[in-house]
């Protein structure tokens, strides 16, 4: 057995596996669940290394070996990192969805008073949000969405070979596709909530007018407050329903964007 002549083979496929690492330690950056900043950097760092080192065997033959390190690798570098930072925002639309929608939710139900900092996004979020962002979680771990998330990354690099990502117009057409299904998604998962506190409102406004005597104002955020839970607890199955759609449409964005590139 030759050692040197295996070490110059595996020399002449480290080229290759950082661009695989590239592309897999950009999405692990920027895609949810373990693109938050509470996620430690070395974790990030050390999965990027295992799902690479995983990947690279069953890749060689669309990778191309002996690559020069050059001038033309930085470029592939770079597509890579775009690349893999592409599937992330697609799949994070969604769940940005989801948590705009609590949001909307914390802001008209009474809740703002409750807002604590969340690490993850920088802001002040309320306790529905957080609510409906872990049902989000839990149900696309349960659905396995991070396994095909591997798997459609392993799949990317057939579909978009190392070096051919390009910024096309289709590409920015689903970037605009994710941003609307994203604001769509929150007034979808908002509306009943909302819908119940708009007649709420409009309620208390026609009493207000009715009997000037009565405080409405005194009530009216304990009502909103306990109205717009009934509705979550009524709707919560409903709701998980919804989640696991939003899983669907994720892969479906996802691959769009794929596509795209």
């Amino acid at each position: 057995m030759d050692l040197t002549a295996q070490l110059a083979s595996l020399w002449n496929w480290t080229p290759a596996l950082i661009l695989v690492m590239a592309r897999v330690g950009a999405l692990f950056f920027t895609a949810p669940l373990i693109g938050g900043p509470f996620v430690p950097t070395r974790v990030k760092s050390l999965l990027t290394l295992a799902i690479g080192v995983l990947l690279l065997p069953g890749l060689t033959p669309v990778l191309p070996a002996n690559l020069p390190l050059d001038g033309r690798f930085l470029l592939m570098l770079a597509q890579e990192l775009a690349t893999g930072a592409t599937i992330g925002f697609a799949c994070t639309c969604i769940f940005e969805g989801v948590r705009a929608g609590g949001e909307l939710i914390n802001r008209y139900a009474g809740f703002t008073a409750a807002e604590n900092f969340d690490p993850e996004s920088g802001i002040g979020e309320g306790p529905i949000g957080d609510l409906l962002l872990t049902g989000m979680v839990l149900t696309f771990l349960a659905a396995d969405g991070h396994l095909h998330l591997i798997a459609t990354v392993s799949a990317s690099f057939i579909a978009v070979p190392v070096g051919a990502w390009s910024m096309s117009p289709q590409l920015l057409q689903v970037a605009a596709v994710g941003t609307d299904q994203c604001v769509a998604l929150a007034c979808m998962i908002s509306f009943p909530v909302l819908a119940i506190i708009l007649m709420t409102t409009v309620a208390e406004a026609v009493l207000t007018k009715a009997v000037p005597q009565i405080n409405i104002m005194f009530m009216s955020f304990a009502v909103k407050i306990l109205l717009s839970m009934l509705v979550l607890y009524a709707g919560m199955p409903a709701m998980v329903a919804f989640m696991g759609a939003s899983i669907n449409a994720i892969h479906r964005l996802v691959g769009s964007a794929i596509v795209a590139m």
